[in-house]
């Protein structure tokens, strides 16, 4: 991919949770750190965990000394005005959008459902072309619009609620924020644009909460990248059919090996899933559990 050659601030990584969700984010910070190259900072962010919680991150994290654990526990305060999506996203998620206030230069921000299955290191010197953030294309907005969308559709309400809240930019540019590499001191520069993305109370309001919100903040102003940093159950290869029809943004089909596979929403990995043996939703499931077991004999403590 191309570089940036300026890269003053040490790569900082970002997970955030809360009790509900702590096991399955040490295994997903654990997937990033064993594979990591160099140094960097952990930035672990938790909500009412319990001092042994907090010991069991420092353990997790000890696996990779290059990489230096900066915890932060989390306050109600910081919270406030966030709500829950659904019954699987925790108002904990916002916590994404106080980033640029807390951290400065390159930050990569993962969602704790994620299993890195390579190096990173190498994304924060992606040039992010002027951008102020970098994503992958969202797989279920994606594959909408790739085949098309119709005033009959059934999600046409839904593509012309984004379209309104994108300001008319293209929706199928529409990203998933999984998986979100922040260029802070751009943000923080932009004193509107900063201002905006931690408005909880708008992001609260939102259909799919701070994922809309942010695709409502960063219109246009977002460098699309490879699948492979966001591999919907292992789909790279429908999601790059899906951009290549629907027209792939500069660079945005390296044909990168996947780096990091995102199971995204209301269905795990580690809960029971009915799924066709041989589709690659199920072999990107039993990669993710043949991981867990080896993850949960080291911490048989944490086993989830």
């Amino acid at each position: 991919m191309p570089l940036d050659p300026t890269t003053p601030e040490p790569p900082r990584i970002v997970l955030i949770t809360d009790e509900g969700m702590l096991k399955p984010t040490l295994f997903t910070a654990w997937t990033m750190l064993r594979r990591f190259k160099g140094n960097a900072e952990l930035h672990f962010w938790g909500y009412s965990l319990d001092d042994w919680q907090w010991e069991s991150v420092a353990h997790v994290a000890s696996c990779n000394p290059e990489v230096a654990l900066r915890p932060l526990r989390l306050q109600a305060a910081d919270l406030a005005g966030a709500t829950p999506v659904g019954d699987y996203i925790s108002e904990v998620a916002m916590g994404r959008l106080f980033i640029p206030s807390k951290l400065s230069g390159r930050v990569l921000y993962l969602d704790g459902d994620v299993r890195v299955t390579a190096d990173l290191s190498p994304l924060f010197s992606l040039d992010m072309q002027g951008h102020p953030l970098a994503a992958v294309r969202d797989y279920v907005v994606s594959s909408w619009m790739e085949k098309g969308v119709s005033p009959e559709h059934r999600n046409a309400a839904r593509i012309d609620e984004l379209s309104k809240s994108m300001a008319g930019a293209d929706v199928s540019t529409y990203f998933n924020s999984g998986v979100l590499l922040l260029d802070t001191d751009a943000i923080v520069s932009d004193p509107d644009l900063c201002a905006a993305m931690q408005d909880l109370d708008r992001a609260s309001k939102c259909s799919w909460g701070d994922q809309d919100h942010l695709n409502s903040v960063f219109a246009g102003r977002v460098r699309l990248i490879d699948p492979a940093y966001n591999s919907s159950w292992s789909r790279t290869s429908d999601q790059r059919r899906f951009i290549q029809k629907l027209g792939p943004a500069l660079c945005e089909l390296t044909n990168a090996p996947d780096a990091i596979i995102h199971f995204h929403g209301p269905k795990k990995p580690w809960k029971k899933a009915r799924l066709d043996l041989w589709s690659r939703r199920a072999r990107a499931v039993f990669s993710y559990r043949r991981e867990l077991a080896e993850f949960s004999e080291k911490y048989p403590e944490l086993a989830f």
